[in-house]
């Protein structure tokens, strides 16, 4: 349960009047999974190798968070919100606020805020997943937006840093979100997206830009929803260090998902096309679908999810698509804690190496530094708990 502390549990920083009208939240998840998995029977890369039985322990998005308000009349209020991600499996130190955090304001005609958000694609893509948390070895990051594969999330499902939003308030069961980032510092496929400001030093070698857009529309049992988001880096050249890679100009993506609720749980549909804008003229282009169901039995819910990943178009090589398959299920001891099972598999065609959610630089990922071997299967078993606070 979320417990809510005033400004007496805070005295020892600052003074009880200056935090007088805050509500502060301390939320959080502890998530731990076992998982054995592996990927076999690839088609053979020289630096690449099957991997058997892997076992591991792993803390699936774990998380803990402070967020407040402040009420300064009038109808505008002062939010804040700080998340860090933790690793509960080996003790290791996550970095502070690595996950969604920023300050902004709020009133009836929306909310603006700045800092380290997740934007309307990856949320999305998150809605629509139907393991709790979008997290785990059955998590729809399998396929979405990698274009061919890698291990990890793909660039649009990772956070968007350097940030500034506008979020607009719910009119009929529409809403929607508009950002801007002056500079990505994630990765994609192991490139590096470097940056924080939108010029480079000398004013020639422009840093990776992004822009992102949402609409949203929910009525009765009814969910749609639509996300774009375009990363910019046309004035890098060969600087592959301060954007995007060597030769792109733009890397974009359109999401859209449609989804139904009612007694029995849920069922969704989601599309994804994400392309890369290359300097010599031509266009790298990848649909992904997701079917997915959450049907209720008894206390627990059944999980159904069939991903598949088209080849990329207009590359020299094909066979770079996949198809993703999970089955699962979760039982609520409570309100706050899952027992869950799931079984996750990717089938990998010949020039195609998907890996699961958990990236080759963390101690997660299916297969070692090296990475899945393209045409490999990717298939593992993972139960655990999650307990929410």
């Amino acid at each position: 349960m979320q417990k809510k502390i005033i400004a007496l549990a805070v005295a020892a920083l600052a003074s009880s009047a200056a935090f007088a009208q805050t509500n502060v939240t301390i939320y959080g998840v502890a998530d731990a999974t076992f998982d054995s998995v592996r990927a076999t029977g690839s088609t053979g890369n020289s630096d690449r190798l099957d991997y058997n039985n892997r076992n591991r322990v792993t803390a699936n998005s774990s998380y803990i968070g402070f967020k407040g308000v402040e009420d300064l009349g009038n109808g505008l209020k002062a939010v804040f919100q700080f998340e860090n991600g933790l690793t509960t499996e080996n003790g290791a130190a996550g970095v502070w606020n690595s996950r969604d955090s920023y300050v902004g304001l709020s009133s009836n005609y929306g909310t603006l805020l700045m800092g380290n958000l997740t934007g309307p694609t990856r949320a999305l893509g998150a809605k629509f997943d139907v393991n709790t948390g979008a997290t785990g070895i059955g998590a729809n990051t399998a396929l979405l937006g990698k274009l061919g594969g890698g291990a990890g999330a793909g660039a649009f499902d990772q956070r968007i840093n350097n940030a500034i939003a506008y979020v607009s308030p719910n009119f009929a069961g529409f809403s929607g979100f508009i950002g801007y980032s002056t500079g990505l510092t994630n990765t994609f496929n192991g490139t590096a997206l470097a940056g924080r400001e939108s010029m480079g030093q000398d004013n020639a070698n422009q840093g990776n830009t992004a822009w992102t857009l949402g609409l949203n529309y929910e009525t009765g049992p009814i969910y749609a929803g639509y996300a774009y988001t375009a990363v910019n880096a046309a004035g890098n050249g060969s600087l592959a260090s301060d954007g995007l890679a060597a030769g792109w100009n733009k890397l974009d993506d359109h999401r859209a998902a449609v989804m139904y609720k009612a007694a029995f749980g849920q069922v969704g549909v989601l599309f994804d096309r994400a392309r890369i804008n290359l300097t010599n003229g031509d266009d790298l282009k990848q649909n992904v679908w997701y079917l997915s169901g959450k049907f209720n039995v008894g206390r627990g819910a059944v999980l159904a999810q069939w991903g598949h990943a088209g080849d990329v178009k207009n590359n020299v090589q094909d066979q770079e698509g996949a198809n993703h398959y999970v089955l699962g299920y979760e039982h609520n001891l409570s309100k706050r804690t899952v027992l869950k099972a799931v079984y996750s598999r990717i089938n990998n065609k010949n020039n195609a190496n998907y890996d699961y959610m958990y990236g080759v630089s963390n101690a997660n990922s299916t297969a070692t530094t090296a990475g899945v071997a393209d045409g490999a299967a990717v298939q593992g078993f993972s139960f655990g708990v999650r307990h929410s606070f």
